[in-house]
């Protein structure tokens, strides 16, 4: 509990790479021919994926996802993952476009969702930030 938010261990862990929204765009573009389809897998393989937990955790506060539902709260912790940058730069090459680079993190806690709050680029992070 912070705050008087009652917060549960998320059910698994990970770390977003590609969020929804890019996802789909990225297997558009395979599908349309635009990109090769192992386009994705090569760039994630020629890099190294190592990670460094910073100790740094944030409390997130995000509006409900539907009218008359809850607010969502997740607990994070920043990850130090260099790849991420690098990847993302891979993928903008692929899309002809620039992406923001997604705030590596792993989701710990959540109160209102299961999933957690997506975090597409720091500016979310930033606005998201309540403690």
């Amino acid at each position: 509990t912070i705050a008087g938010i009652v917060l549960r261990p998320k059910r698994e862990l990970h770390i977003t790479l590609v969020g929804r929204r890019l996802g789909r765009e990225l297997r558009a573009a395979a599908d349309a021919g635009r990109i090769r389809a192992d386009a994705v897998r090569k760039a994630f393989e020629d890099l190294d994926w190592t990670w460094t937990a910073t100790g740094s955790r944030t409390l997130l506060e995000a509006p409900a996802k539907r009218k008359g539902g809850p607010v969502r709260h997740a607990l994070v912790e920043q990850l130090d993952l260099p790849a991420m940058a690098a990847f993302h730069a891979d993928l903008a090459g692929l899309l002809g476009r620039s992406l923001p680079i997604p705030p590596p993190h792993v989701t710990l806690y959540v109160a209102g969702t299961r999933q957690g709050i997506g975090l597409p680029d720091p500016e979310t992070l930033a606005a998201f930030r309540c403690r």
